[in-house]
């Protein structure tokens, strides 16, 4: 048998071991971590750089920059599975050698002054749940609130509200780069086209010569890669059905449209407005590419409660008093064919890649 103030001593001993070695586990961990932040927030600002440039079509790059984003983004997860399962056992280890000392040093009667002492362990066993919490979140900084404004993830990339909203960037830069064209098909299809596919914005178009209607948010849920599974954050070459129009209306021959569309991303308070011309081309009609682009400052909007209001130029937008009510941020698009009857239909088709 071991003396037992030997045994105390001897397990004070590899208690204080093993949190020295939790604490050089913490101080590596912390290292690498860094080093990944560090090449996630170099790639985000160049990400971030290149709207600036809006005489060149840079969807390439961009796109190739956030694919290079999300590898570092999605880092494997083994070595953080592993790291973990160390941390716990060590943690689980100190503990049980902690109450071992405690059960061994206890002594009889009870005094007031043992709650105290209980507070005091519940404190540090609190602060070392804390201590885990934290190094968890180290280890894997992707995808958890600690780390979220740093590194957003890959998809956030997209969202034109995010960029206006966190980031400070020109909201007109990034949609330069989107190159949005508008349509008309065959069967009376109103379609939104991107070169690029960003999202999270409020749109509202109209267009004078088909008394045509078209508001909603836009946002897009891409589906995983089928071969490697890993998330989509962007896409290429987009198209979003806004509406659809009967066939009395297609058969009056007008040319050319004059369109009006606007997007409030969140975050400003002066939607973009776009002055699409669009002509007859085969069975339908199309816009021409550069489309005039302004920041409309005479509308003034504010979003809450995930609800559009429009303070100031409400006037611009036509019909606006009828349907003010569906201005909602909750990924839903609307139009309406006869705006003045006040009824508003739901577009139901779903965006795609061309």
């Amino acid at each position: 048998m071991f003396s037992p103030e030997l045994f105390i001593s001897f397990l004070w001993s590899a208690a204080a071991g093993l949190l020295t070695l939790l604490g050089s586990t913490g101080i590596f961990v912390s290292l690498v971590v860094q080093r990944r932040i560090e090449r996630l927030q170099s790639i985000l600002e160049e990400f971030l750089e290149l709207p600036y440039s809006e005489n060149k079509n840079l969807a390439g790059p961009m796109v190739h920059l956030v694919r290079k984003y999300q590898m570092h983004y999605l880092f494997p997860n083994r070595p953080g599975r592993t790291i973990l399962l160390y941390l716990d056992f060590t943690l689980m280890l100190i503990a049980f050698l902690w109450l071992t000392i405690l059960s061994l040093s206890f002594q009889w009667p009870i005094d007031p002054f043992f709650v105290f002492q209980c507070f005091l362990m519940a404190l540090i066993a609190g602060n070392v749940y804390l201590f885990r919490r934290l190094l968890q979140q180290t280890i894997s900084p992707t995808g958890n609130p600690l780390f979220n404004p740093i590194i957003p993830p890959p998809y956030r990339l997209r969202s034109v509200s995010y960029l206006s909203r966190y980031v400070n960037v020109s909201v007109k830069s990034v949609l330069q780069q989107a190159r949005f064209a508008l349509s008309i098909t065959a069967d009376g299809e109103f379609r939104l086209k991107q070169e690029l596919s960003f999202d999270d914005f409020y749109y509202f178009l109209y267009c004078k010569e088909k008394n045509f209607l078209a508001w909603g948010e836009l946002r897009f849920n891409f589906p995983p890669d089928p071969i490697t599974k890993k998330p989509t954050p962007l896409q290429r070459n987009m198209e979003i059905p806004l509406g659809r129009l009967t066939e009395p209306a297609l058969e009056v021959n007008q040319e050319p449209l004059l369109m009006t569309f606007y997007i409030f991303p969140q975050g400003e308070k002066h939607p973009v407005q776009y002055d699409f011309i669009l002509h007859k081309e085969d069975e339908g009609y199309h816009s021409r590419p550069f489309p005039e682009m302004t920041v409309q400052s005479s509308l003034v909007f504010q979003v809450k409660q995930s609800q559009l209001y429009i303070l100031e130029g409400a006037k611009m937008l036509p019909y606006h008093d009828l349907y003010e009510s569906t201005y909602l941020w909750n990924g839903q698009r609307y139009y309406s064919e006869k705006p003045a009857e006040g009824k508003p239909c739901r577009c139901e088709a779903p965006p795609e890649v061309c």
